[in-house]
């Protein structure tokens, strides 16, 4: 029952793309038509060249009329072949508007989804969907669905025609239905199975490959290349096997089962034109056995034709399935409320939030004014990094509420709350572009000279010295871990946010490369509210509040001075980090 509704659904979406290239699908219909026609009038041509003008006395006249009936006989195939052509066309500009059209919305709802999505799924299961399932939905239309249409027709059209030129031999042929009927149910079952693990392996190996190229330094350290191999080839070989079984129900379940039915219609064809002619019962002609057994040739090379795309319209459809699965995931709600003339004033509130099961926060309350800095400590997994994905409302709480200037945050457009923030995080991701770019991030109201400032101010002057349209390779690996920081400030600090997040932004820079860091931190942190994840607690000496977080509760909270002579949590980390020093 979930699958037939899963399919309805597949099934609407296909048809509401469809429906917007009407024009050249319709095209590509009434031109297969055509072909079809100039398909049946061959045949007709030889039949009467056969049954009028070949015997043994033939007379140059009459092979006048045979070569002038070649002519057109020739003509109507060039047509056919031209028809043929010109369909093919029509139904390739279709299918490449249609995942034109999907890819570009799958990528627009993917923008939108929540950040939970990504959670869930691995990265390289979303390109493949995007890639190799929109590229299987092209096929659909492009070869698949033109090429069944065709056939489909034709099948049709010239049964039609041999149950006006020979009735009988039309009705004799119905006997092979069932079994055509059995075939094809078996083999939708089949491959539909076949398919379905197909797919998820393929998805499995694109998140495999994505993971092991991302951590190839990691991987050729703990030196688990064969490790990785083995996985790869175990996955591999689950599709190698997936593939050898479609290949195989297509070929015994499809060519050779259709093939043998073509024979026995020959068959069929040959029995009763054999009796018509040995018995004298019904007249039969040489012209007409000649138009049935080309008409039996044809209809079965066009259900040989259905049966072959008809497994690979299992694959697509098994991709337009996870394509439209993606689509049919819910998008954040566009909130109307913007933003505007932010002061700074942040508060939770009795704030719940777990992920899945486990709680994460459990009854966060805190204030901070505009312009003070705040800062966030304790063990891995205490709720730091929540809190701020919360800020960012990249979630929202399951309990309690969120205030930026007294509005509540979920009530907030996003993009007018992010317009207001900046971060700056423990991993600095640089793309592949120049240094200039991975600043203004394609906002043209930063000039060069901006961009300049904006180093020269968190302390990368010698990045300018260097040129700002240096350009940067993969993962910045011709930068160091310094300089890549220094972008990343340089890109927090340019856009002059009222919110600062800095996520243990020096906590994977050397001490030395930090003492020129922290001049752009004190830069960046002026006349802005500031939220601090502190992995070095002597960085955060000097802020207005620090709040001490276990196991998703505050436990702490002031000043370091307050905290130092309260000699609880904190003072016990501060100690423990100075004694390491």
């Amino acid at each position: 029952m979930k699958n037939n509704i899963r399919n309805e659904l597949v099934t609407k979406k296909l048809k509401h793309y469809a429906k917007n290239e009407k024009k050249p699908l319709l095209s590509g219909l009434l031109l297969s038509l055509v072909r079809t026609a100039m398909e049946i009038i061959g045949p007709l041509i030889i039949g009467f060249i056969l049954n009028n003008y070949i015997k043994l006395d033939l007379e140059s006249a009459g092979f006048i009329s045979i070569i002038k009936l070649l002519v057109v006989y020739l003509f109507v195939y060039l047509f056919s072949g031209l028809f043929s052509n010109l369909a093919l066309i029509s139904f390739e500009k279709a299918a490449n508007n249609i995942a034109f059209s999907v890819q570009k919305d799958v990528y627009e709802h993917i923008t939108k989804l929540p950040i939970s999505y990504f959670d869930n799924l691995p990265s390289g299961n979303i390109v493949s969907r995007i890639t190799n399932d929109t590229s299987k939905l092209k096929m659909m239309f492009q070869l698949i669905l033109a090429d069944m249409t065709t056939s489909t027709i034709m099948i049709v059209s010239i049964y039609g025609m041999i149950l006006v030129t020979n009735f009988p031999v039309g009705i004799m042929l119905l006997v092979l239905v069932p079994i055509i009927y059995i075939i094809f149910n078996d083999l939708r079952y089949k491959t539909a199975k076949y398919t379905t693990l197909n797919r998820s392996y393929v998805g499995d190996i694109n998140s495999s490959i994505n993971e092991n190229i991302q951590n190839m330094e990691i991987i050729k350290a703990f030196n688990k290349e064969d490790y990785i191999k083995d996985e790869f080839d175990n996955i591999n070989d689950n599709i190698f096997d997936t593939n050898l079984e479609i290949t195989k129900v297509r070929s015994y379940g499809g060519y050779r089962a259709i093939d043998i039915l073509g024979y026995v219609g020959t068959i069929i064809v040959l029995l009763y034109f054999g009796v018509g002619r040995i018995t004298g019962i019904y007249a039969v002609t040489v012209g007409s056995m000649y138009i049935a057994i080309d008409y039996v040739s044809k209809i079965f090379n066009n259900i040989n034709t259905v049966v072959t795309r008809f497994g690979e319209l299992e694959q697509s459809y098994a991709s337009a399935t996870h394509i439209f699965d993606l689509l049919e995931l819910e998008p954040m709600e566009e909130l109307k409320d913007q933003l505007t003339d932010v002061k700074g004033d942040v508060k939770f509130e009795d704030v719940y939030f777990a992920y899945d099961e486990d709680d994460v926060l459990r009854d966060v309350n805190f204030e901070v004014k505009s312009g003070e800095t705040i800062a966030f400590v304790g063990s891995t997994g205490s709720g730091k990094s929540t809190i701020i994905n919360l800020i960012l409302n990249f979630y929202n709480p399951r309990l309690g509420s969120i205030y930026i200037d007294g509005i509540n945050t979920k009530d907030i457009n996003r993009n007018s709350l992010r317009e207001q923030m900046a971060v700056v995080l423990q991993d600095a991701f640089l793309f592949e572009t120049d240094i200039k770019d991975n600043i203004r991030l394609n906002d043209n109201r930063y000039s060069d000279e901006d961009v300049e400032r904006a180093l020269i101010d968190v302390g990368g002057e010698a990045l300018v010295k260097r040129g700002i349209n240096q350009k940067i390779l993969e993962k910045g690996n011709n930068l160091s871990q310094g300089e890549k920081q220094l972008i990343s400030f340089a890109r927090a600090y340019i856009r002059n946010p009222k919110l600062l997040i800095l996520d243990e932004a020096t906590s994977n820079i050397d001490t030395e490369t930090e003492k020129v860091i922290q001049k752009g931190v004190q830069k960046l942190k002026e006349n802005r509210t500031t939220f601090i994840i502190a992995h070095r607690l002597s960085t955060i000496k000097d802020v207005d509040k620090i709040i001490v977080l276990h196991k998703g509760k505050i436990i702490e909270r002031g000043k370091h001075e307050s905290l130092m002579i309260k000699d609880g949590f904190y003072k016990n980390m501060y100690d423990e980090q100075m004694r390491n020093q």
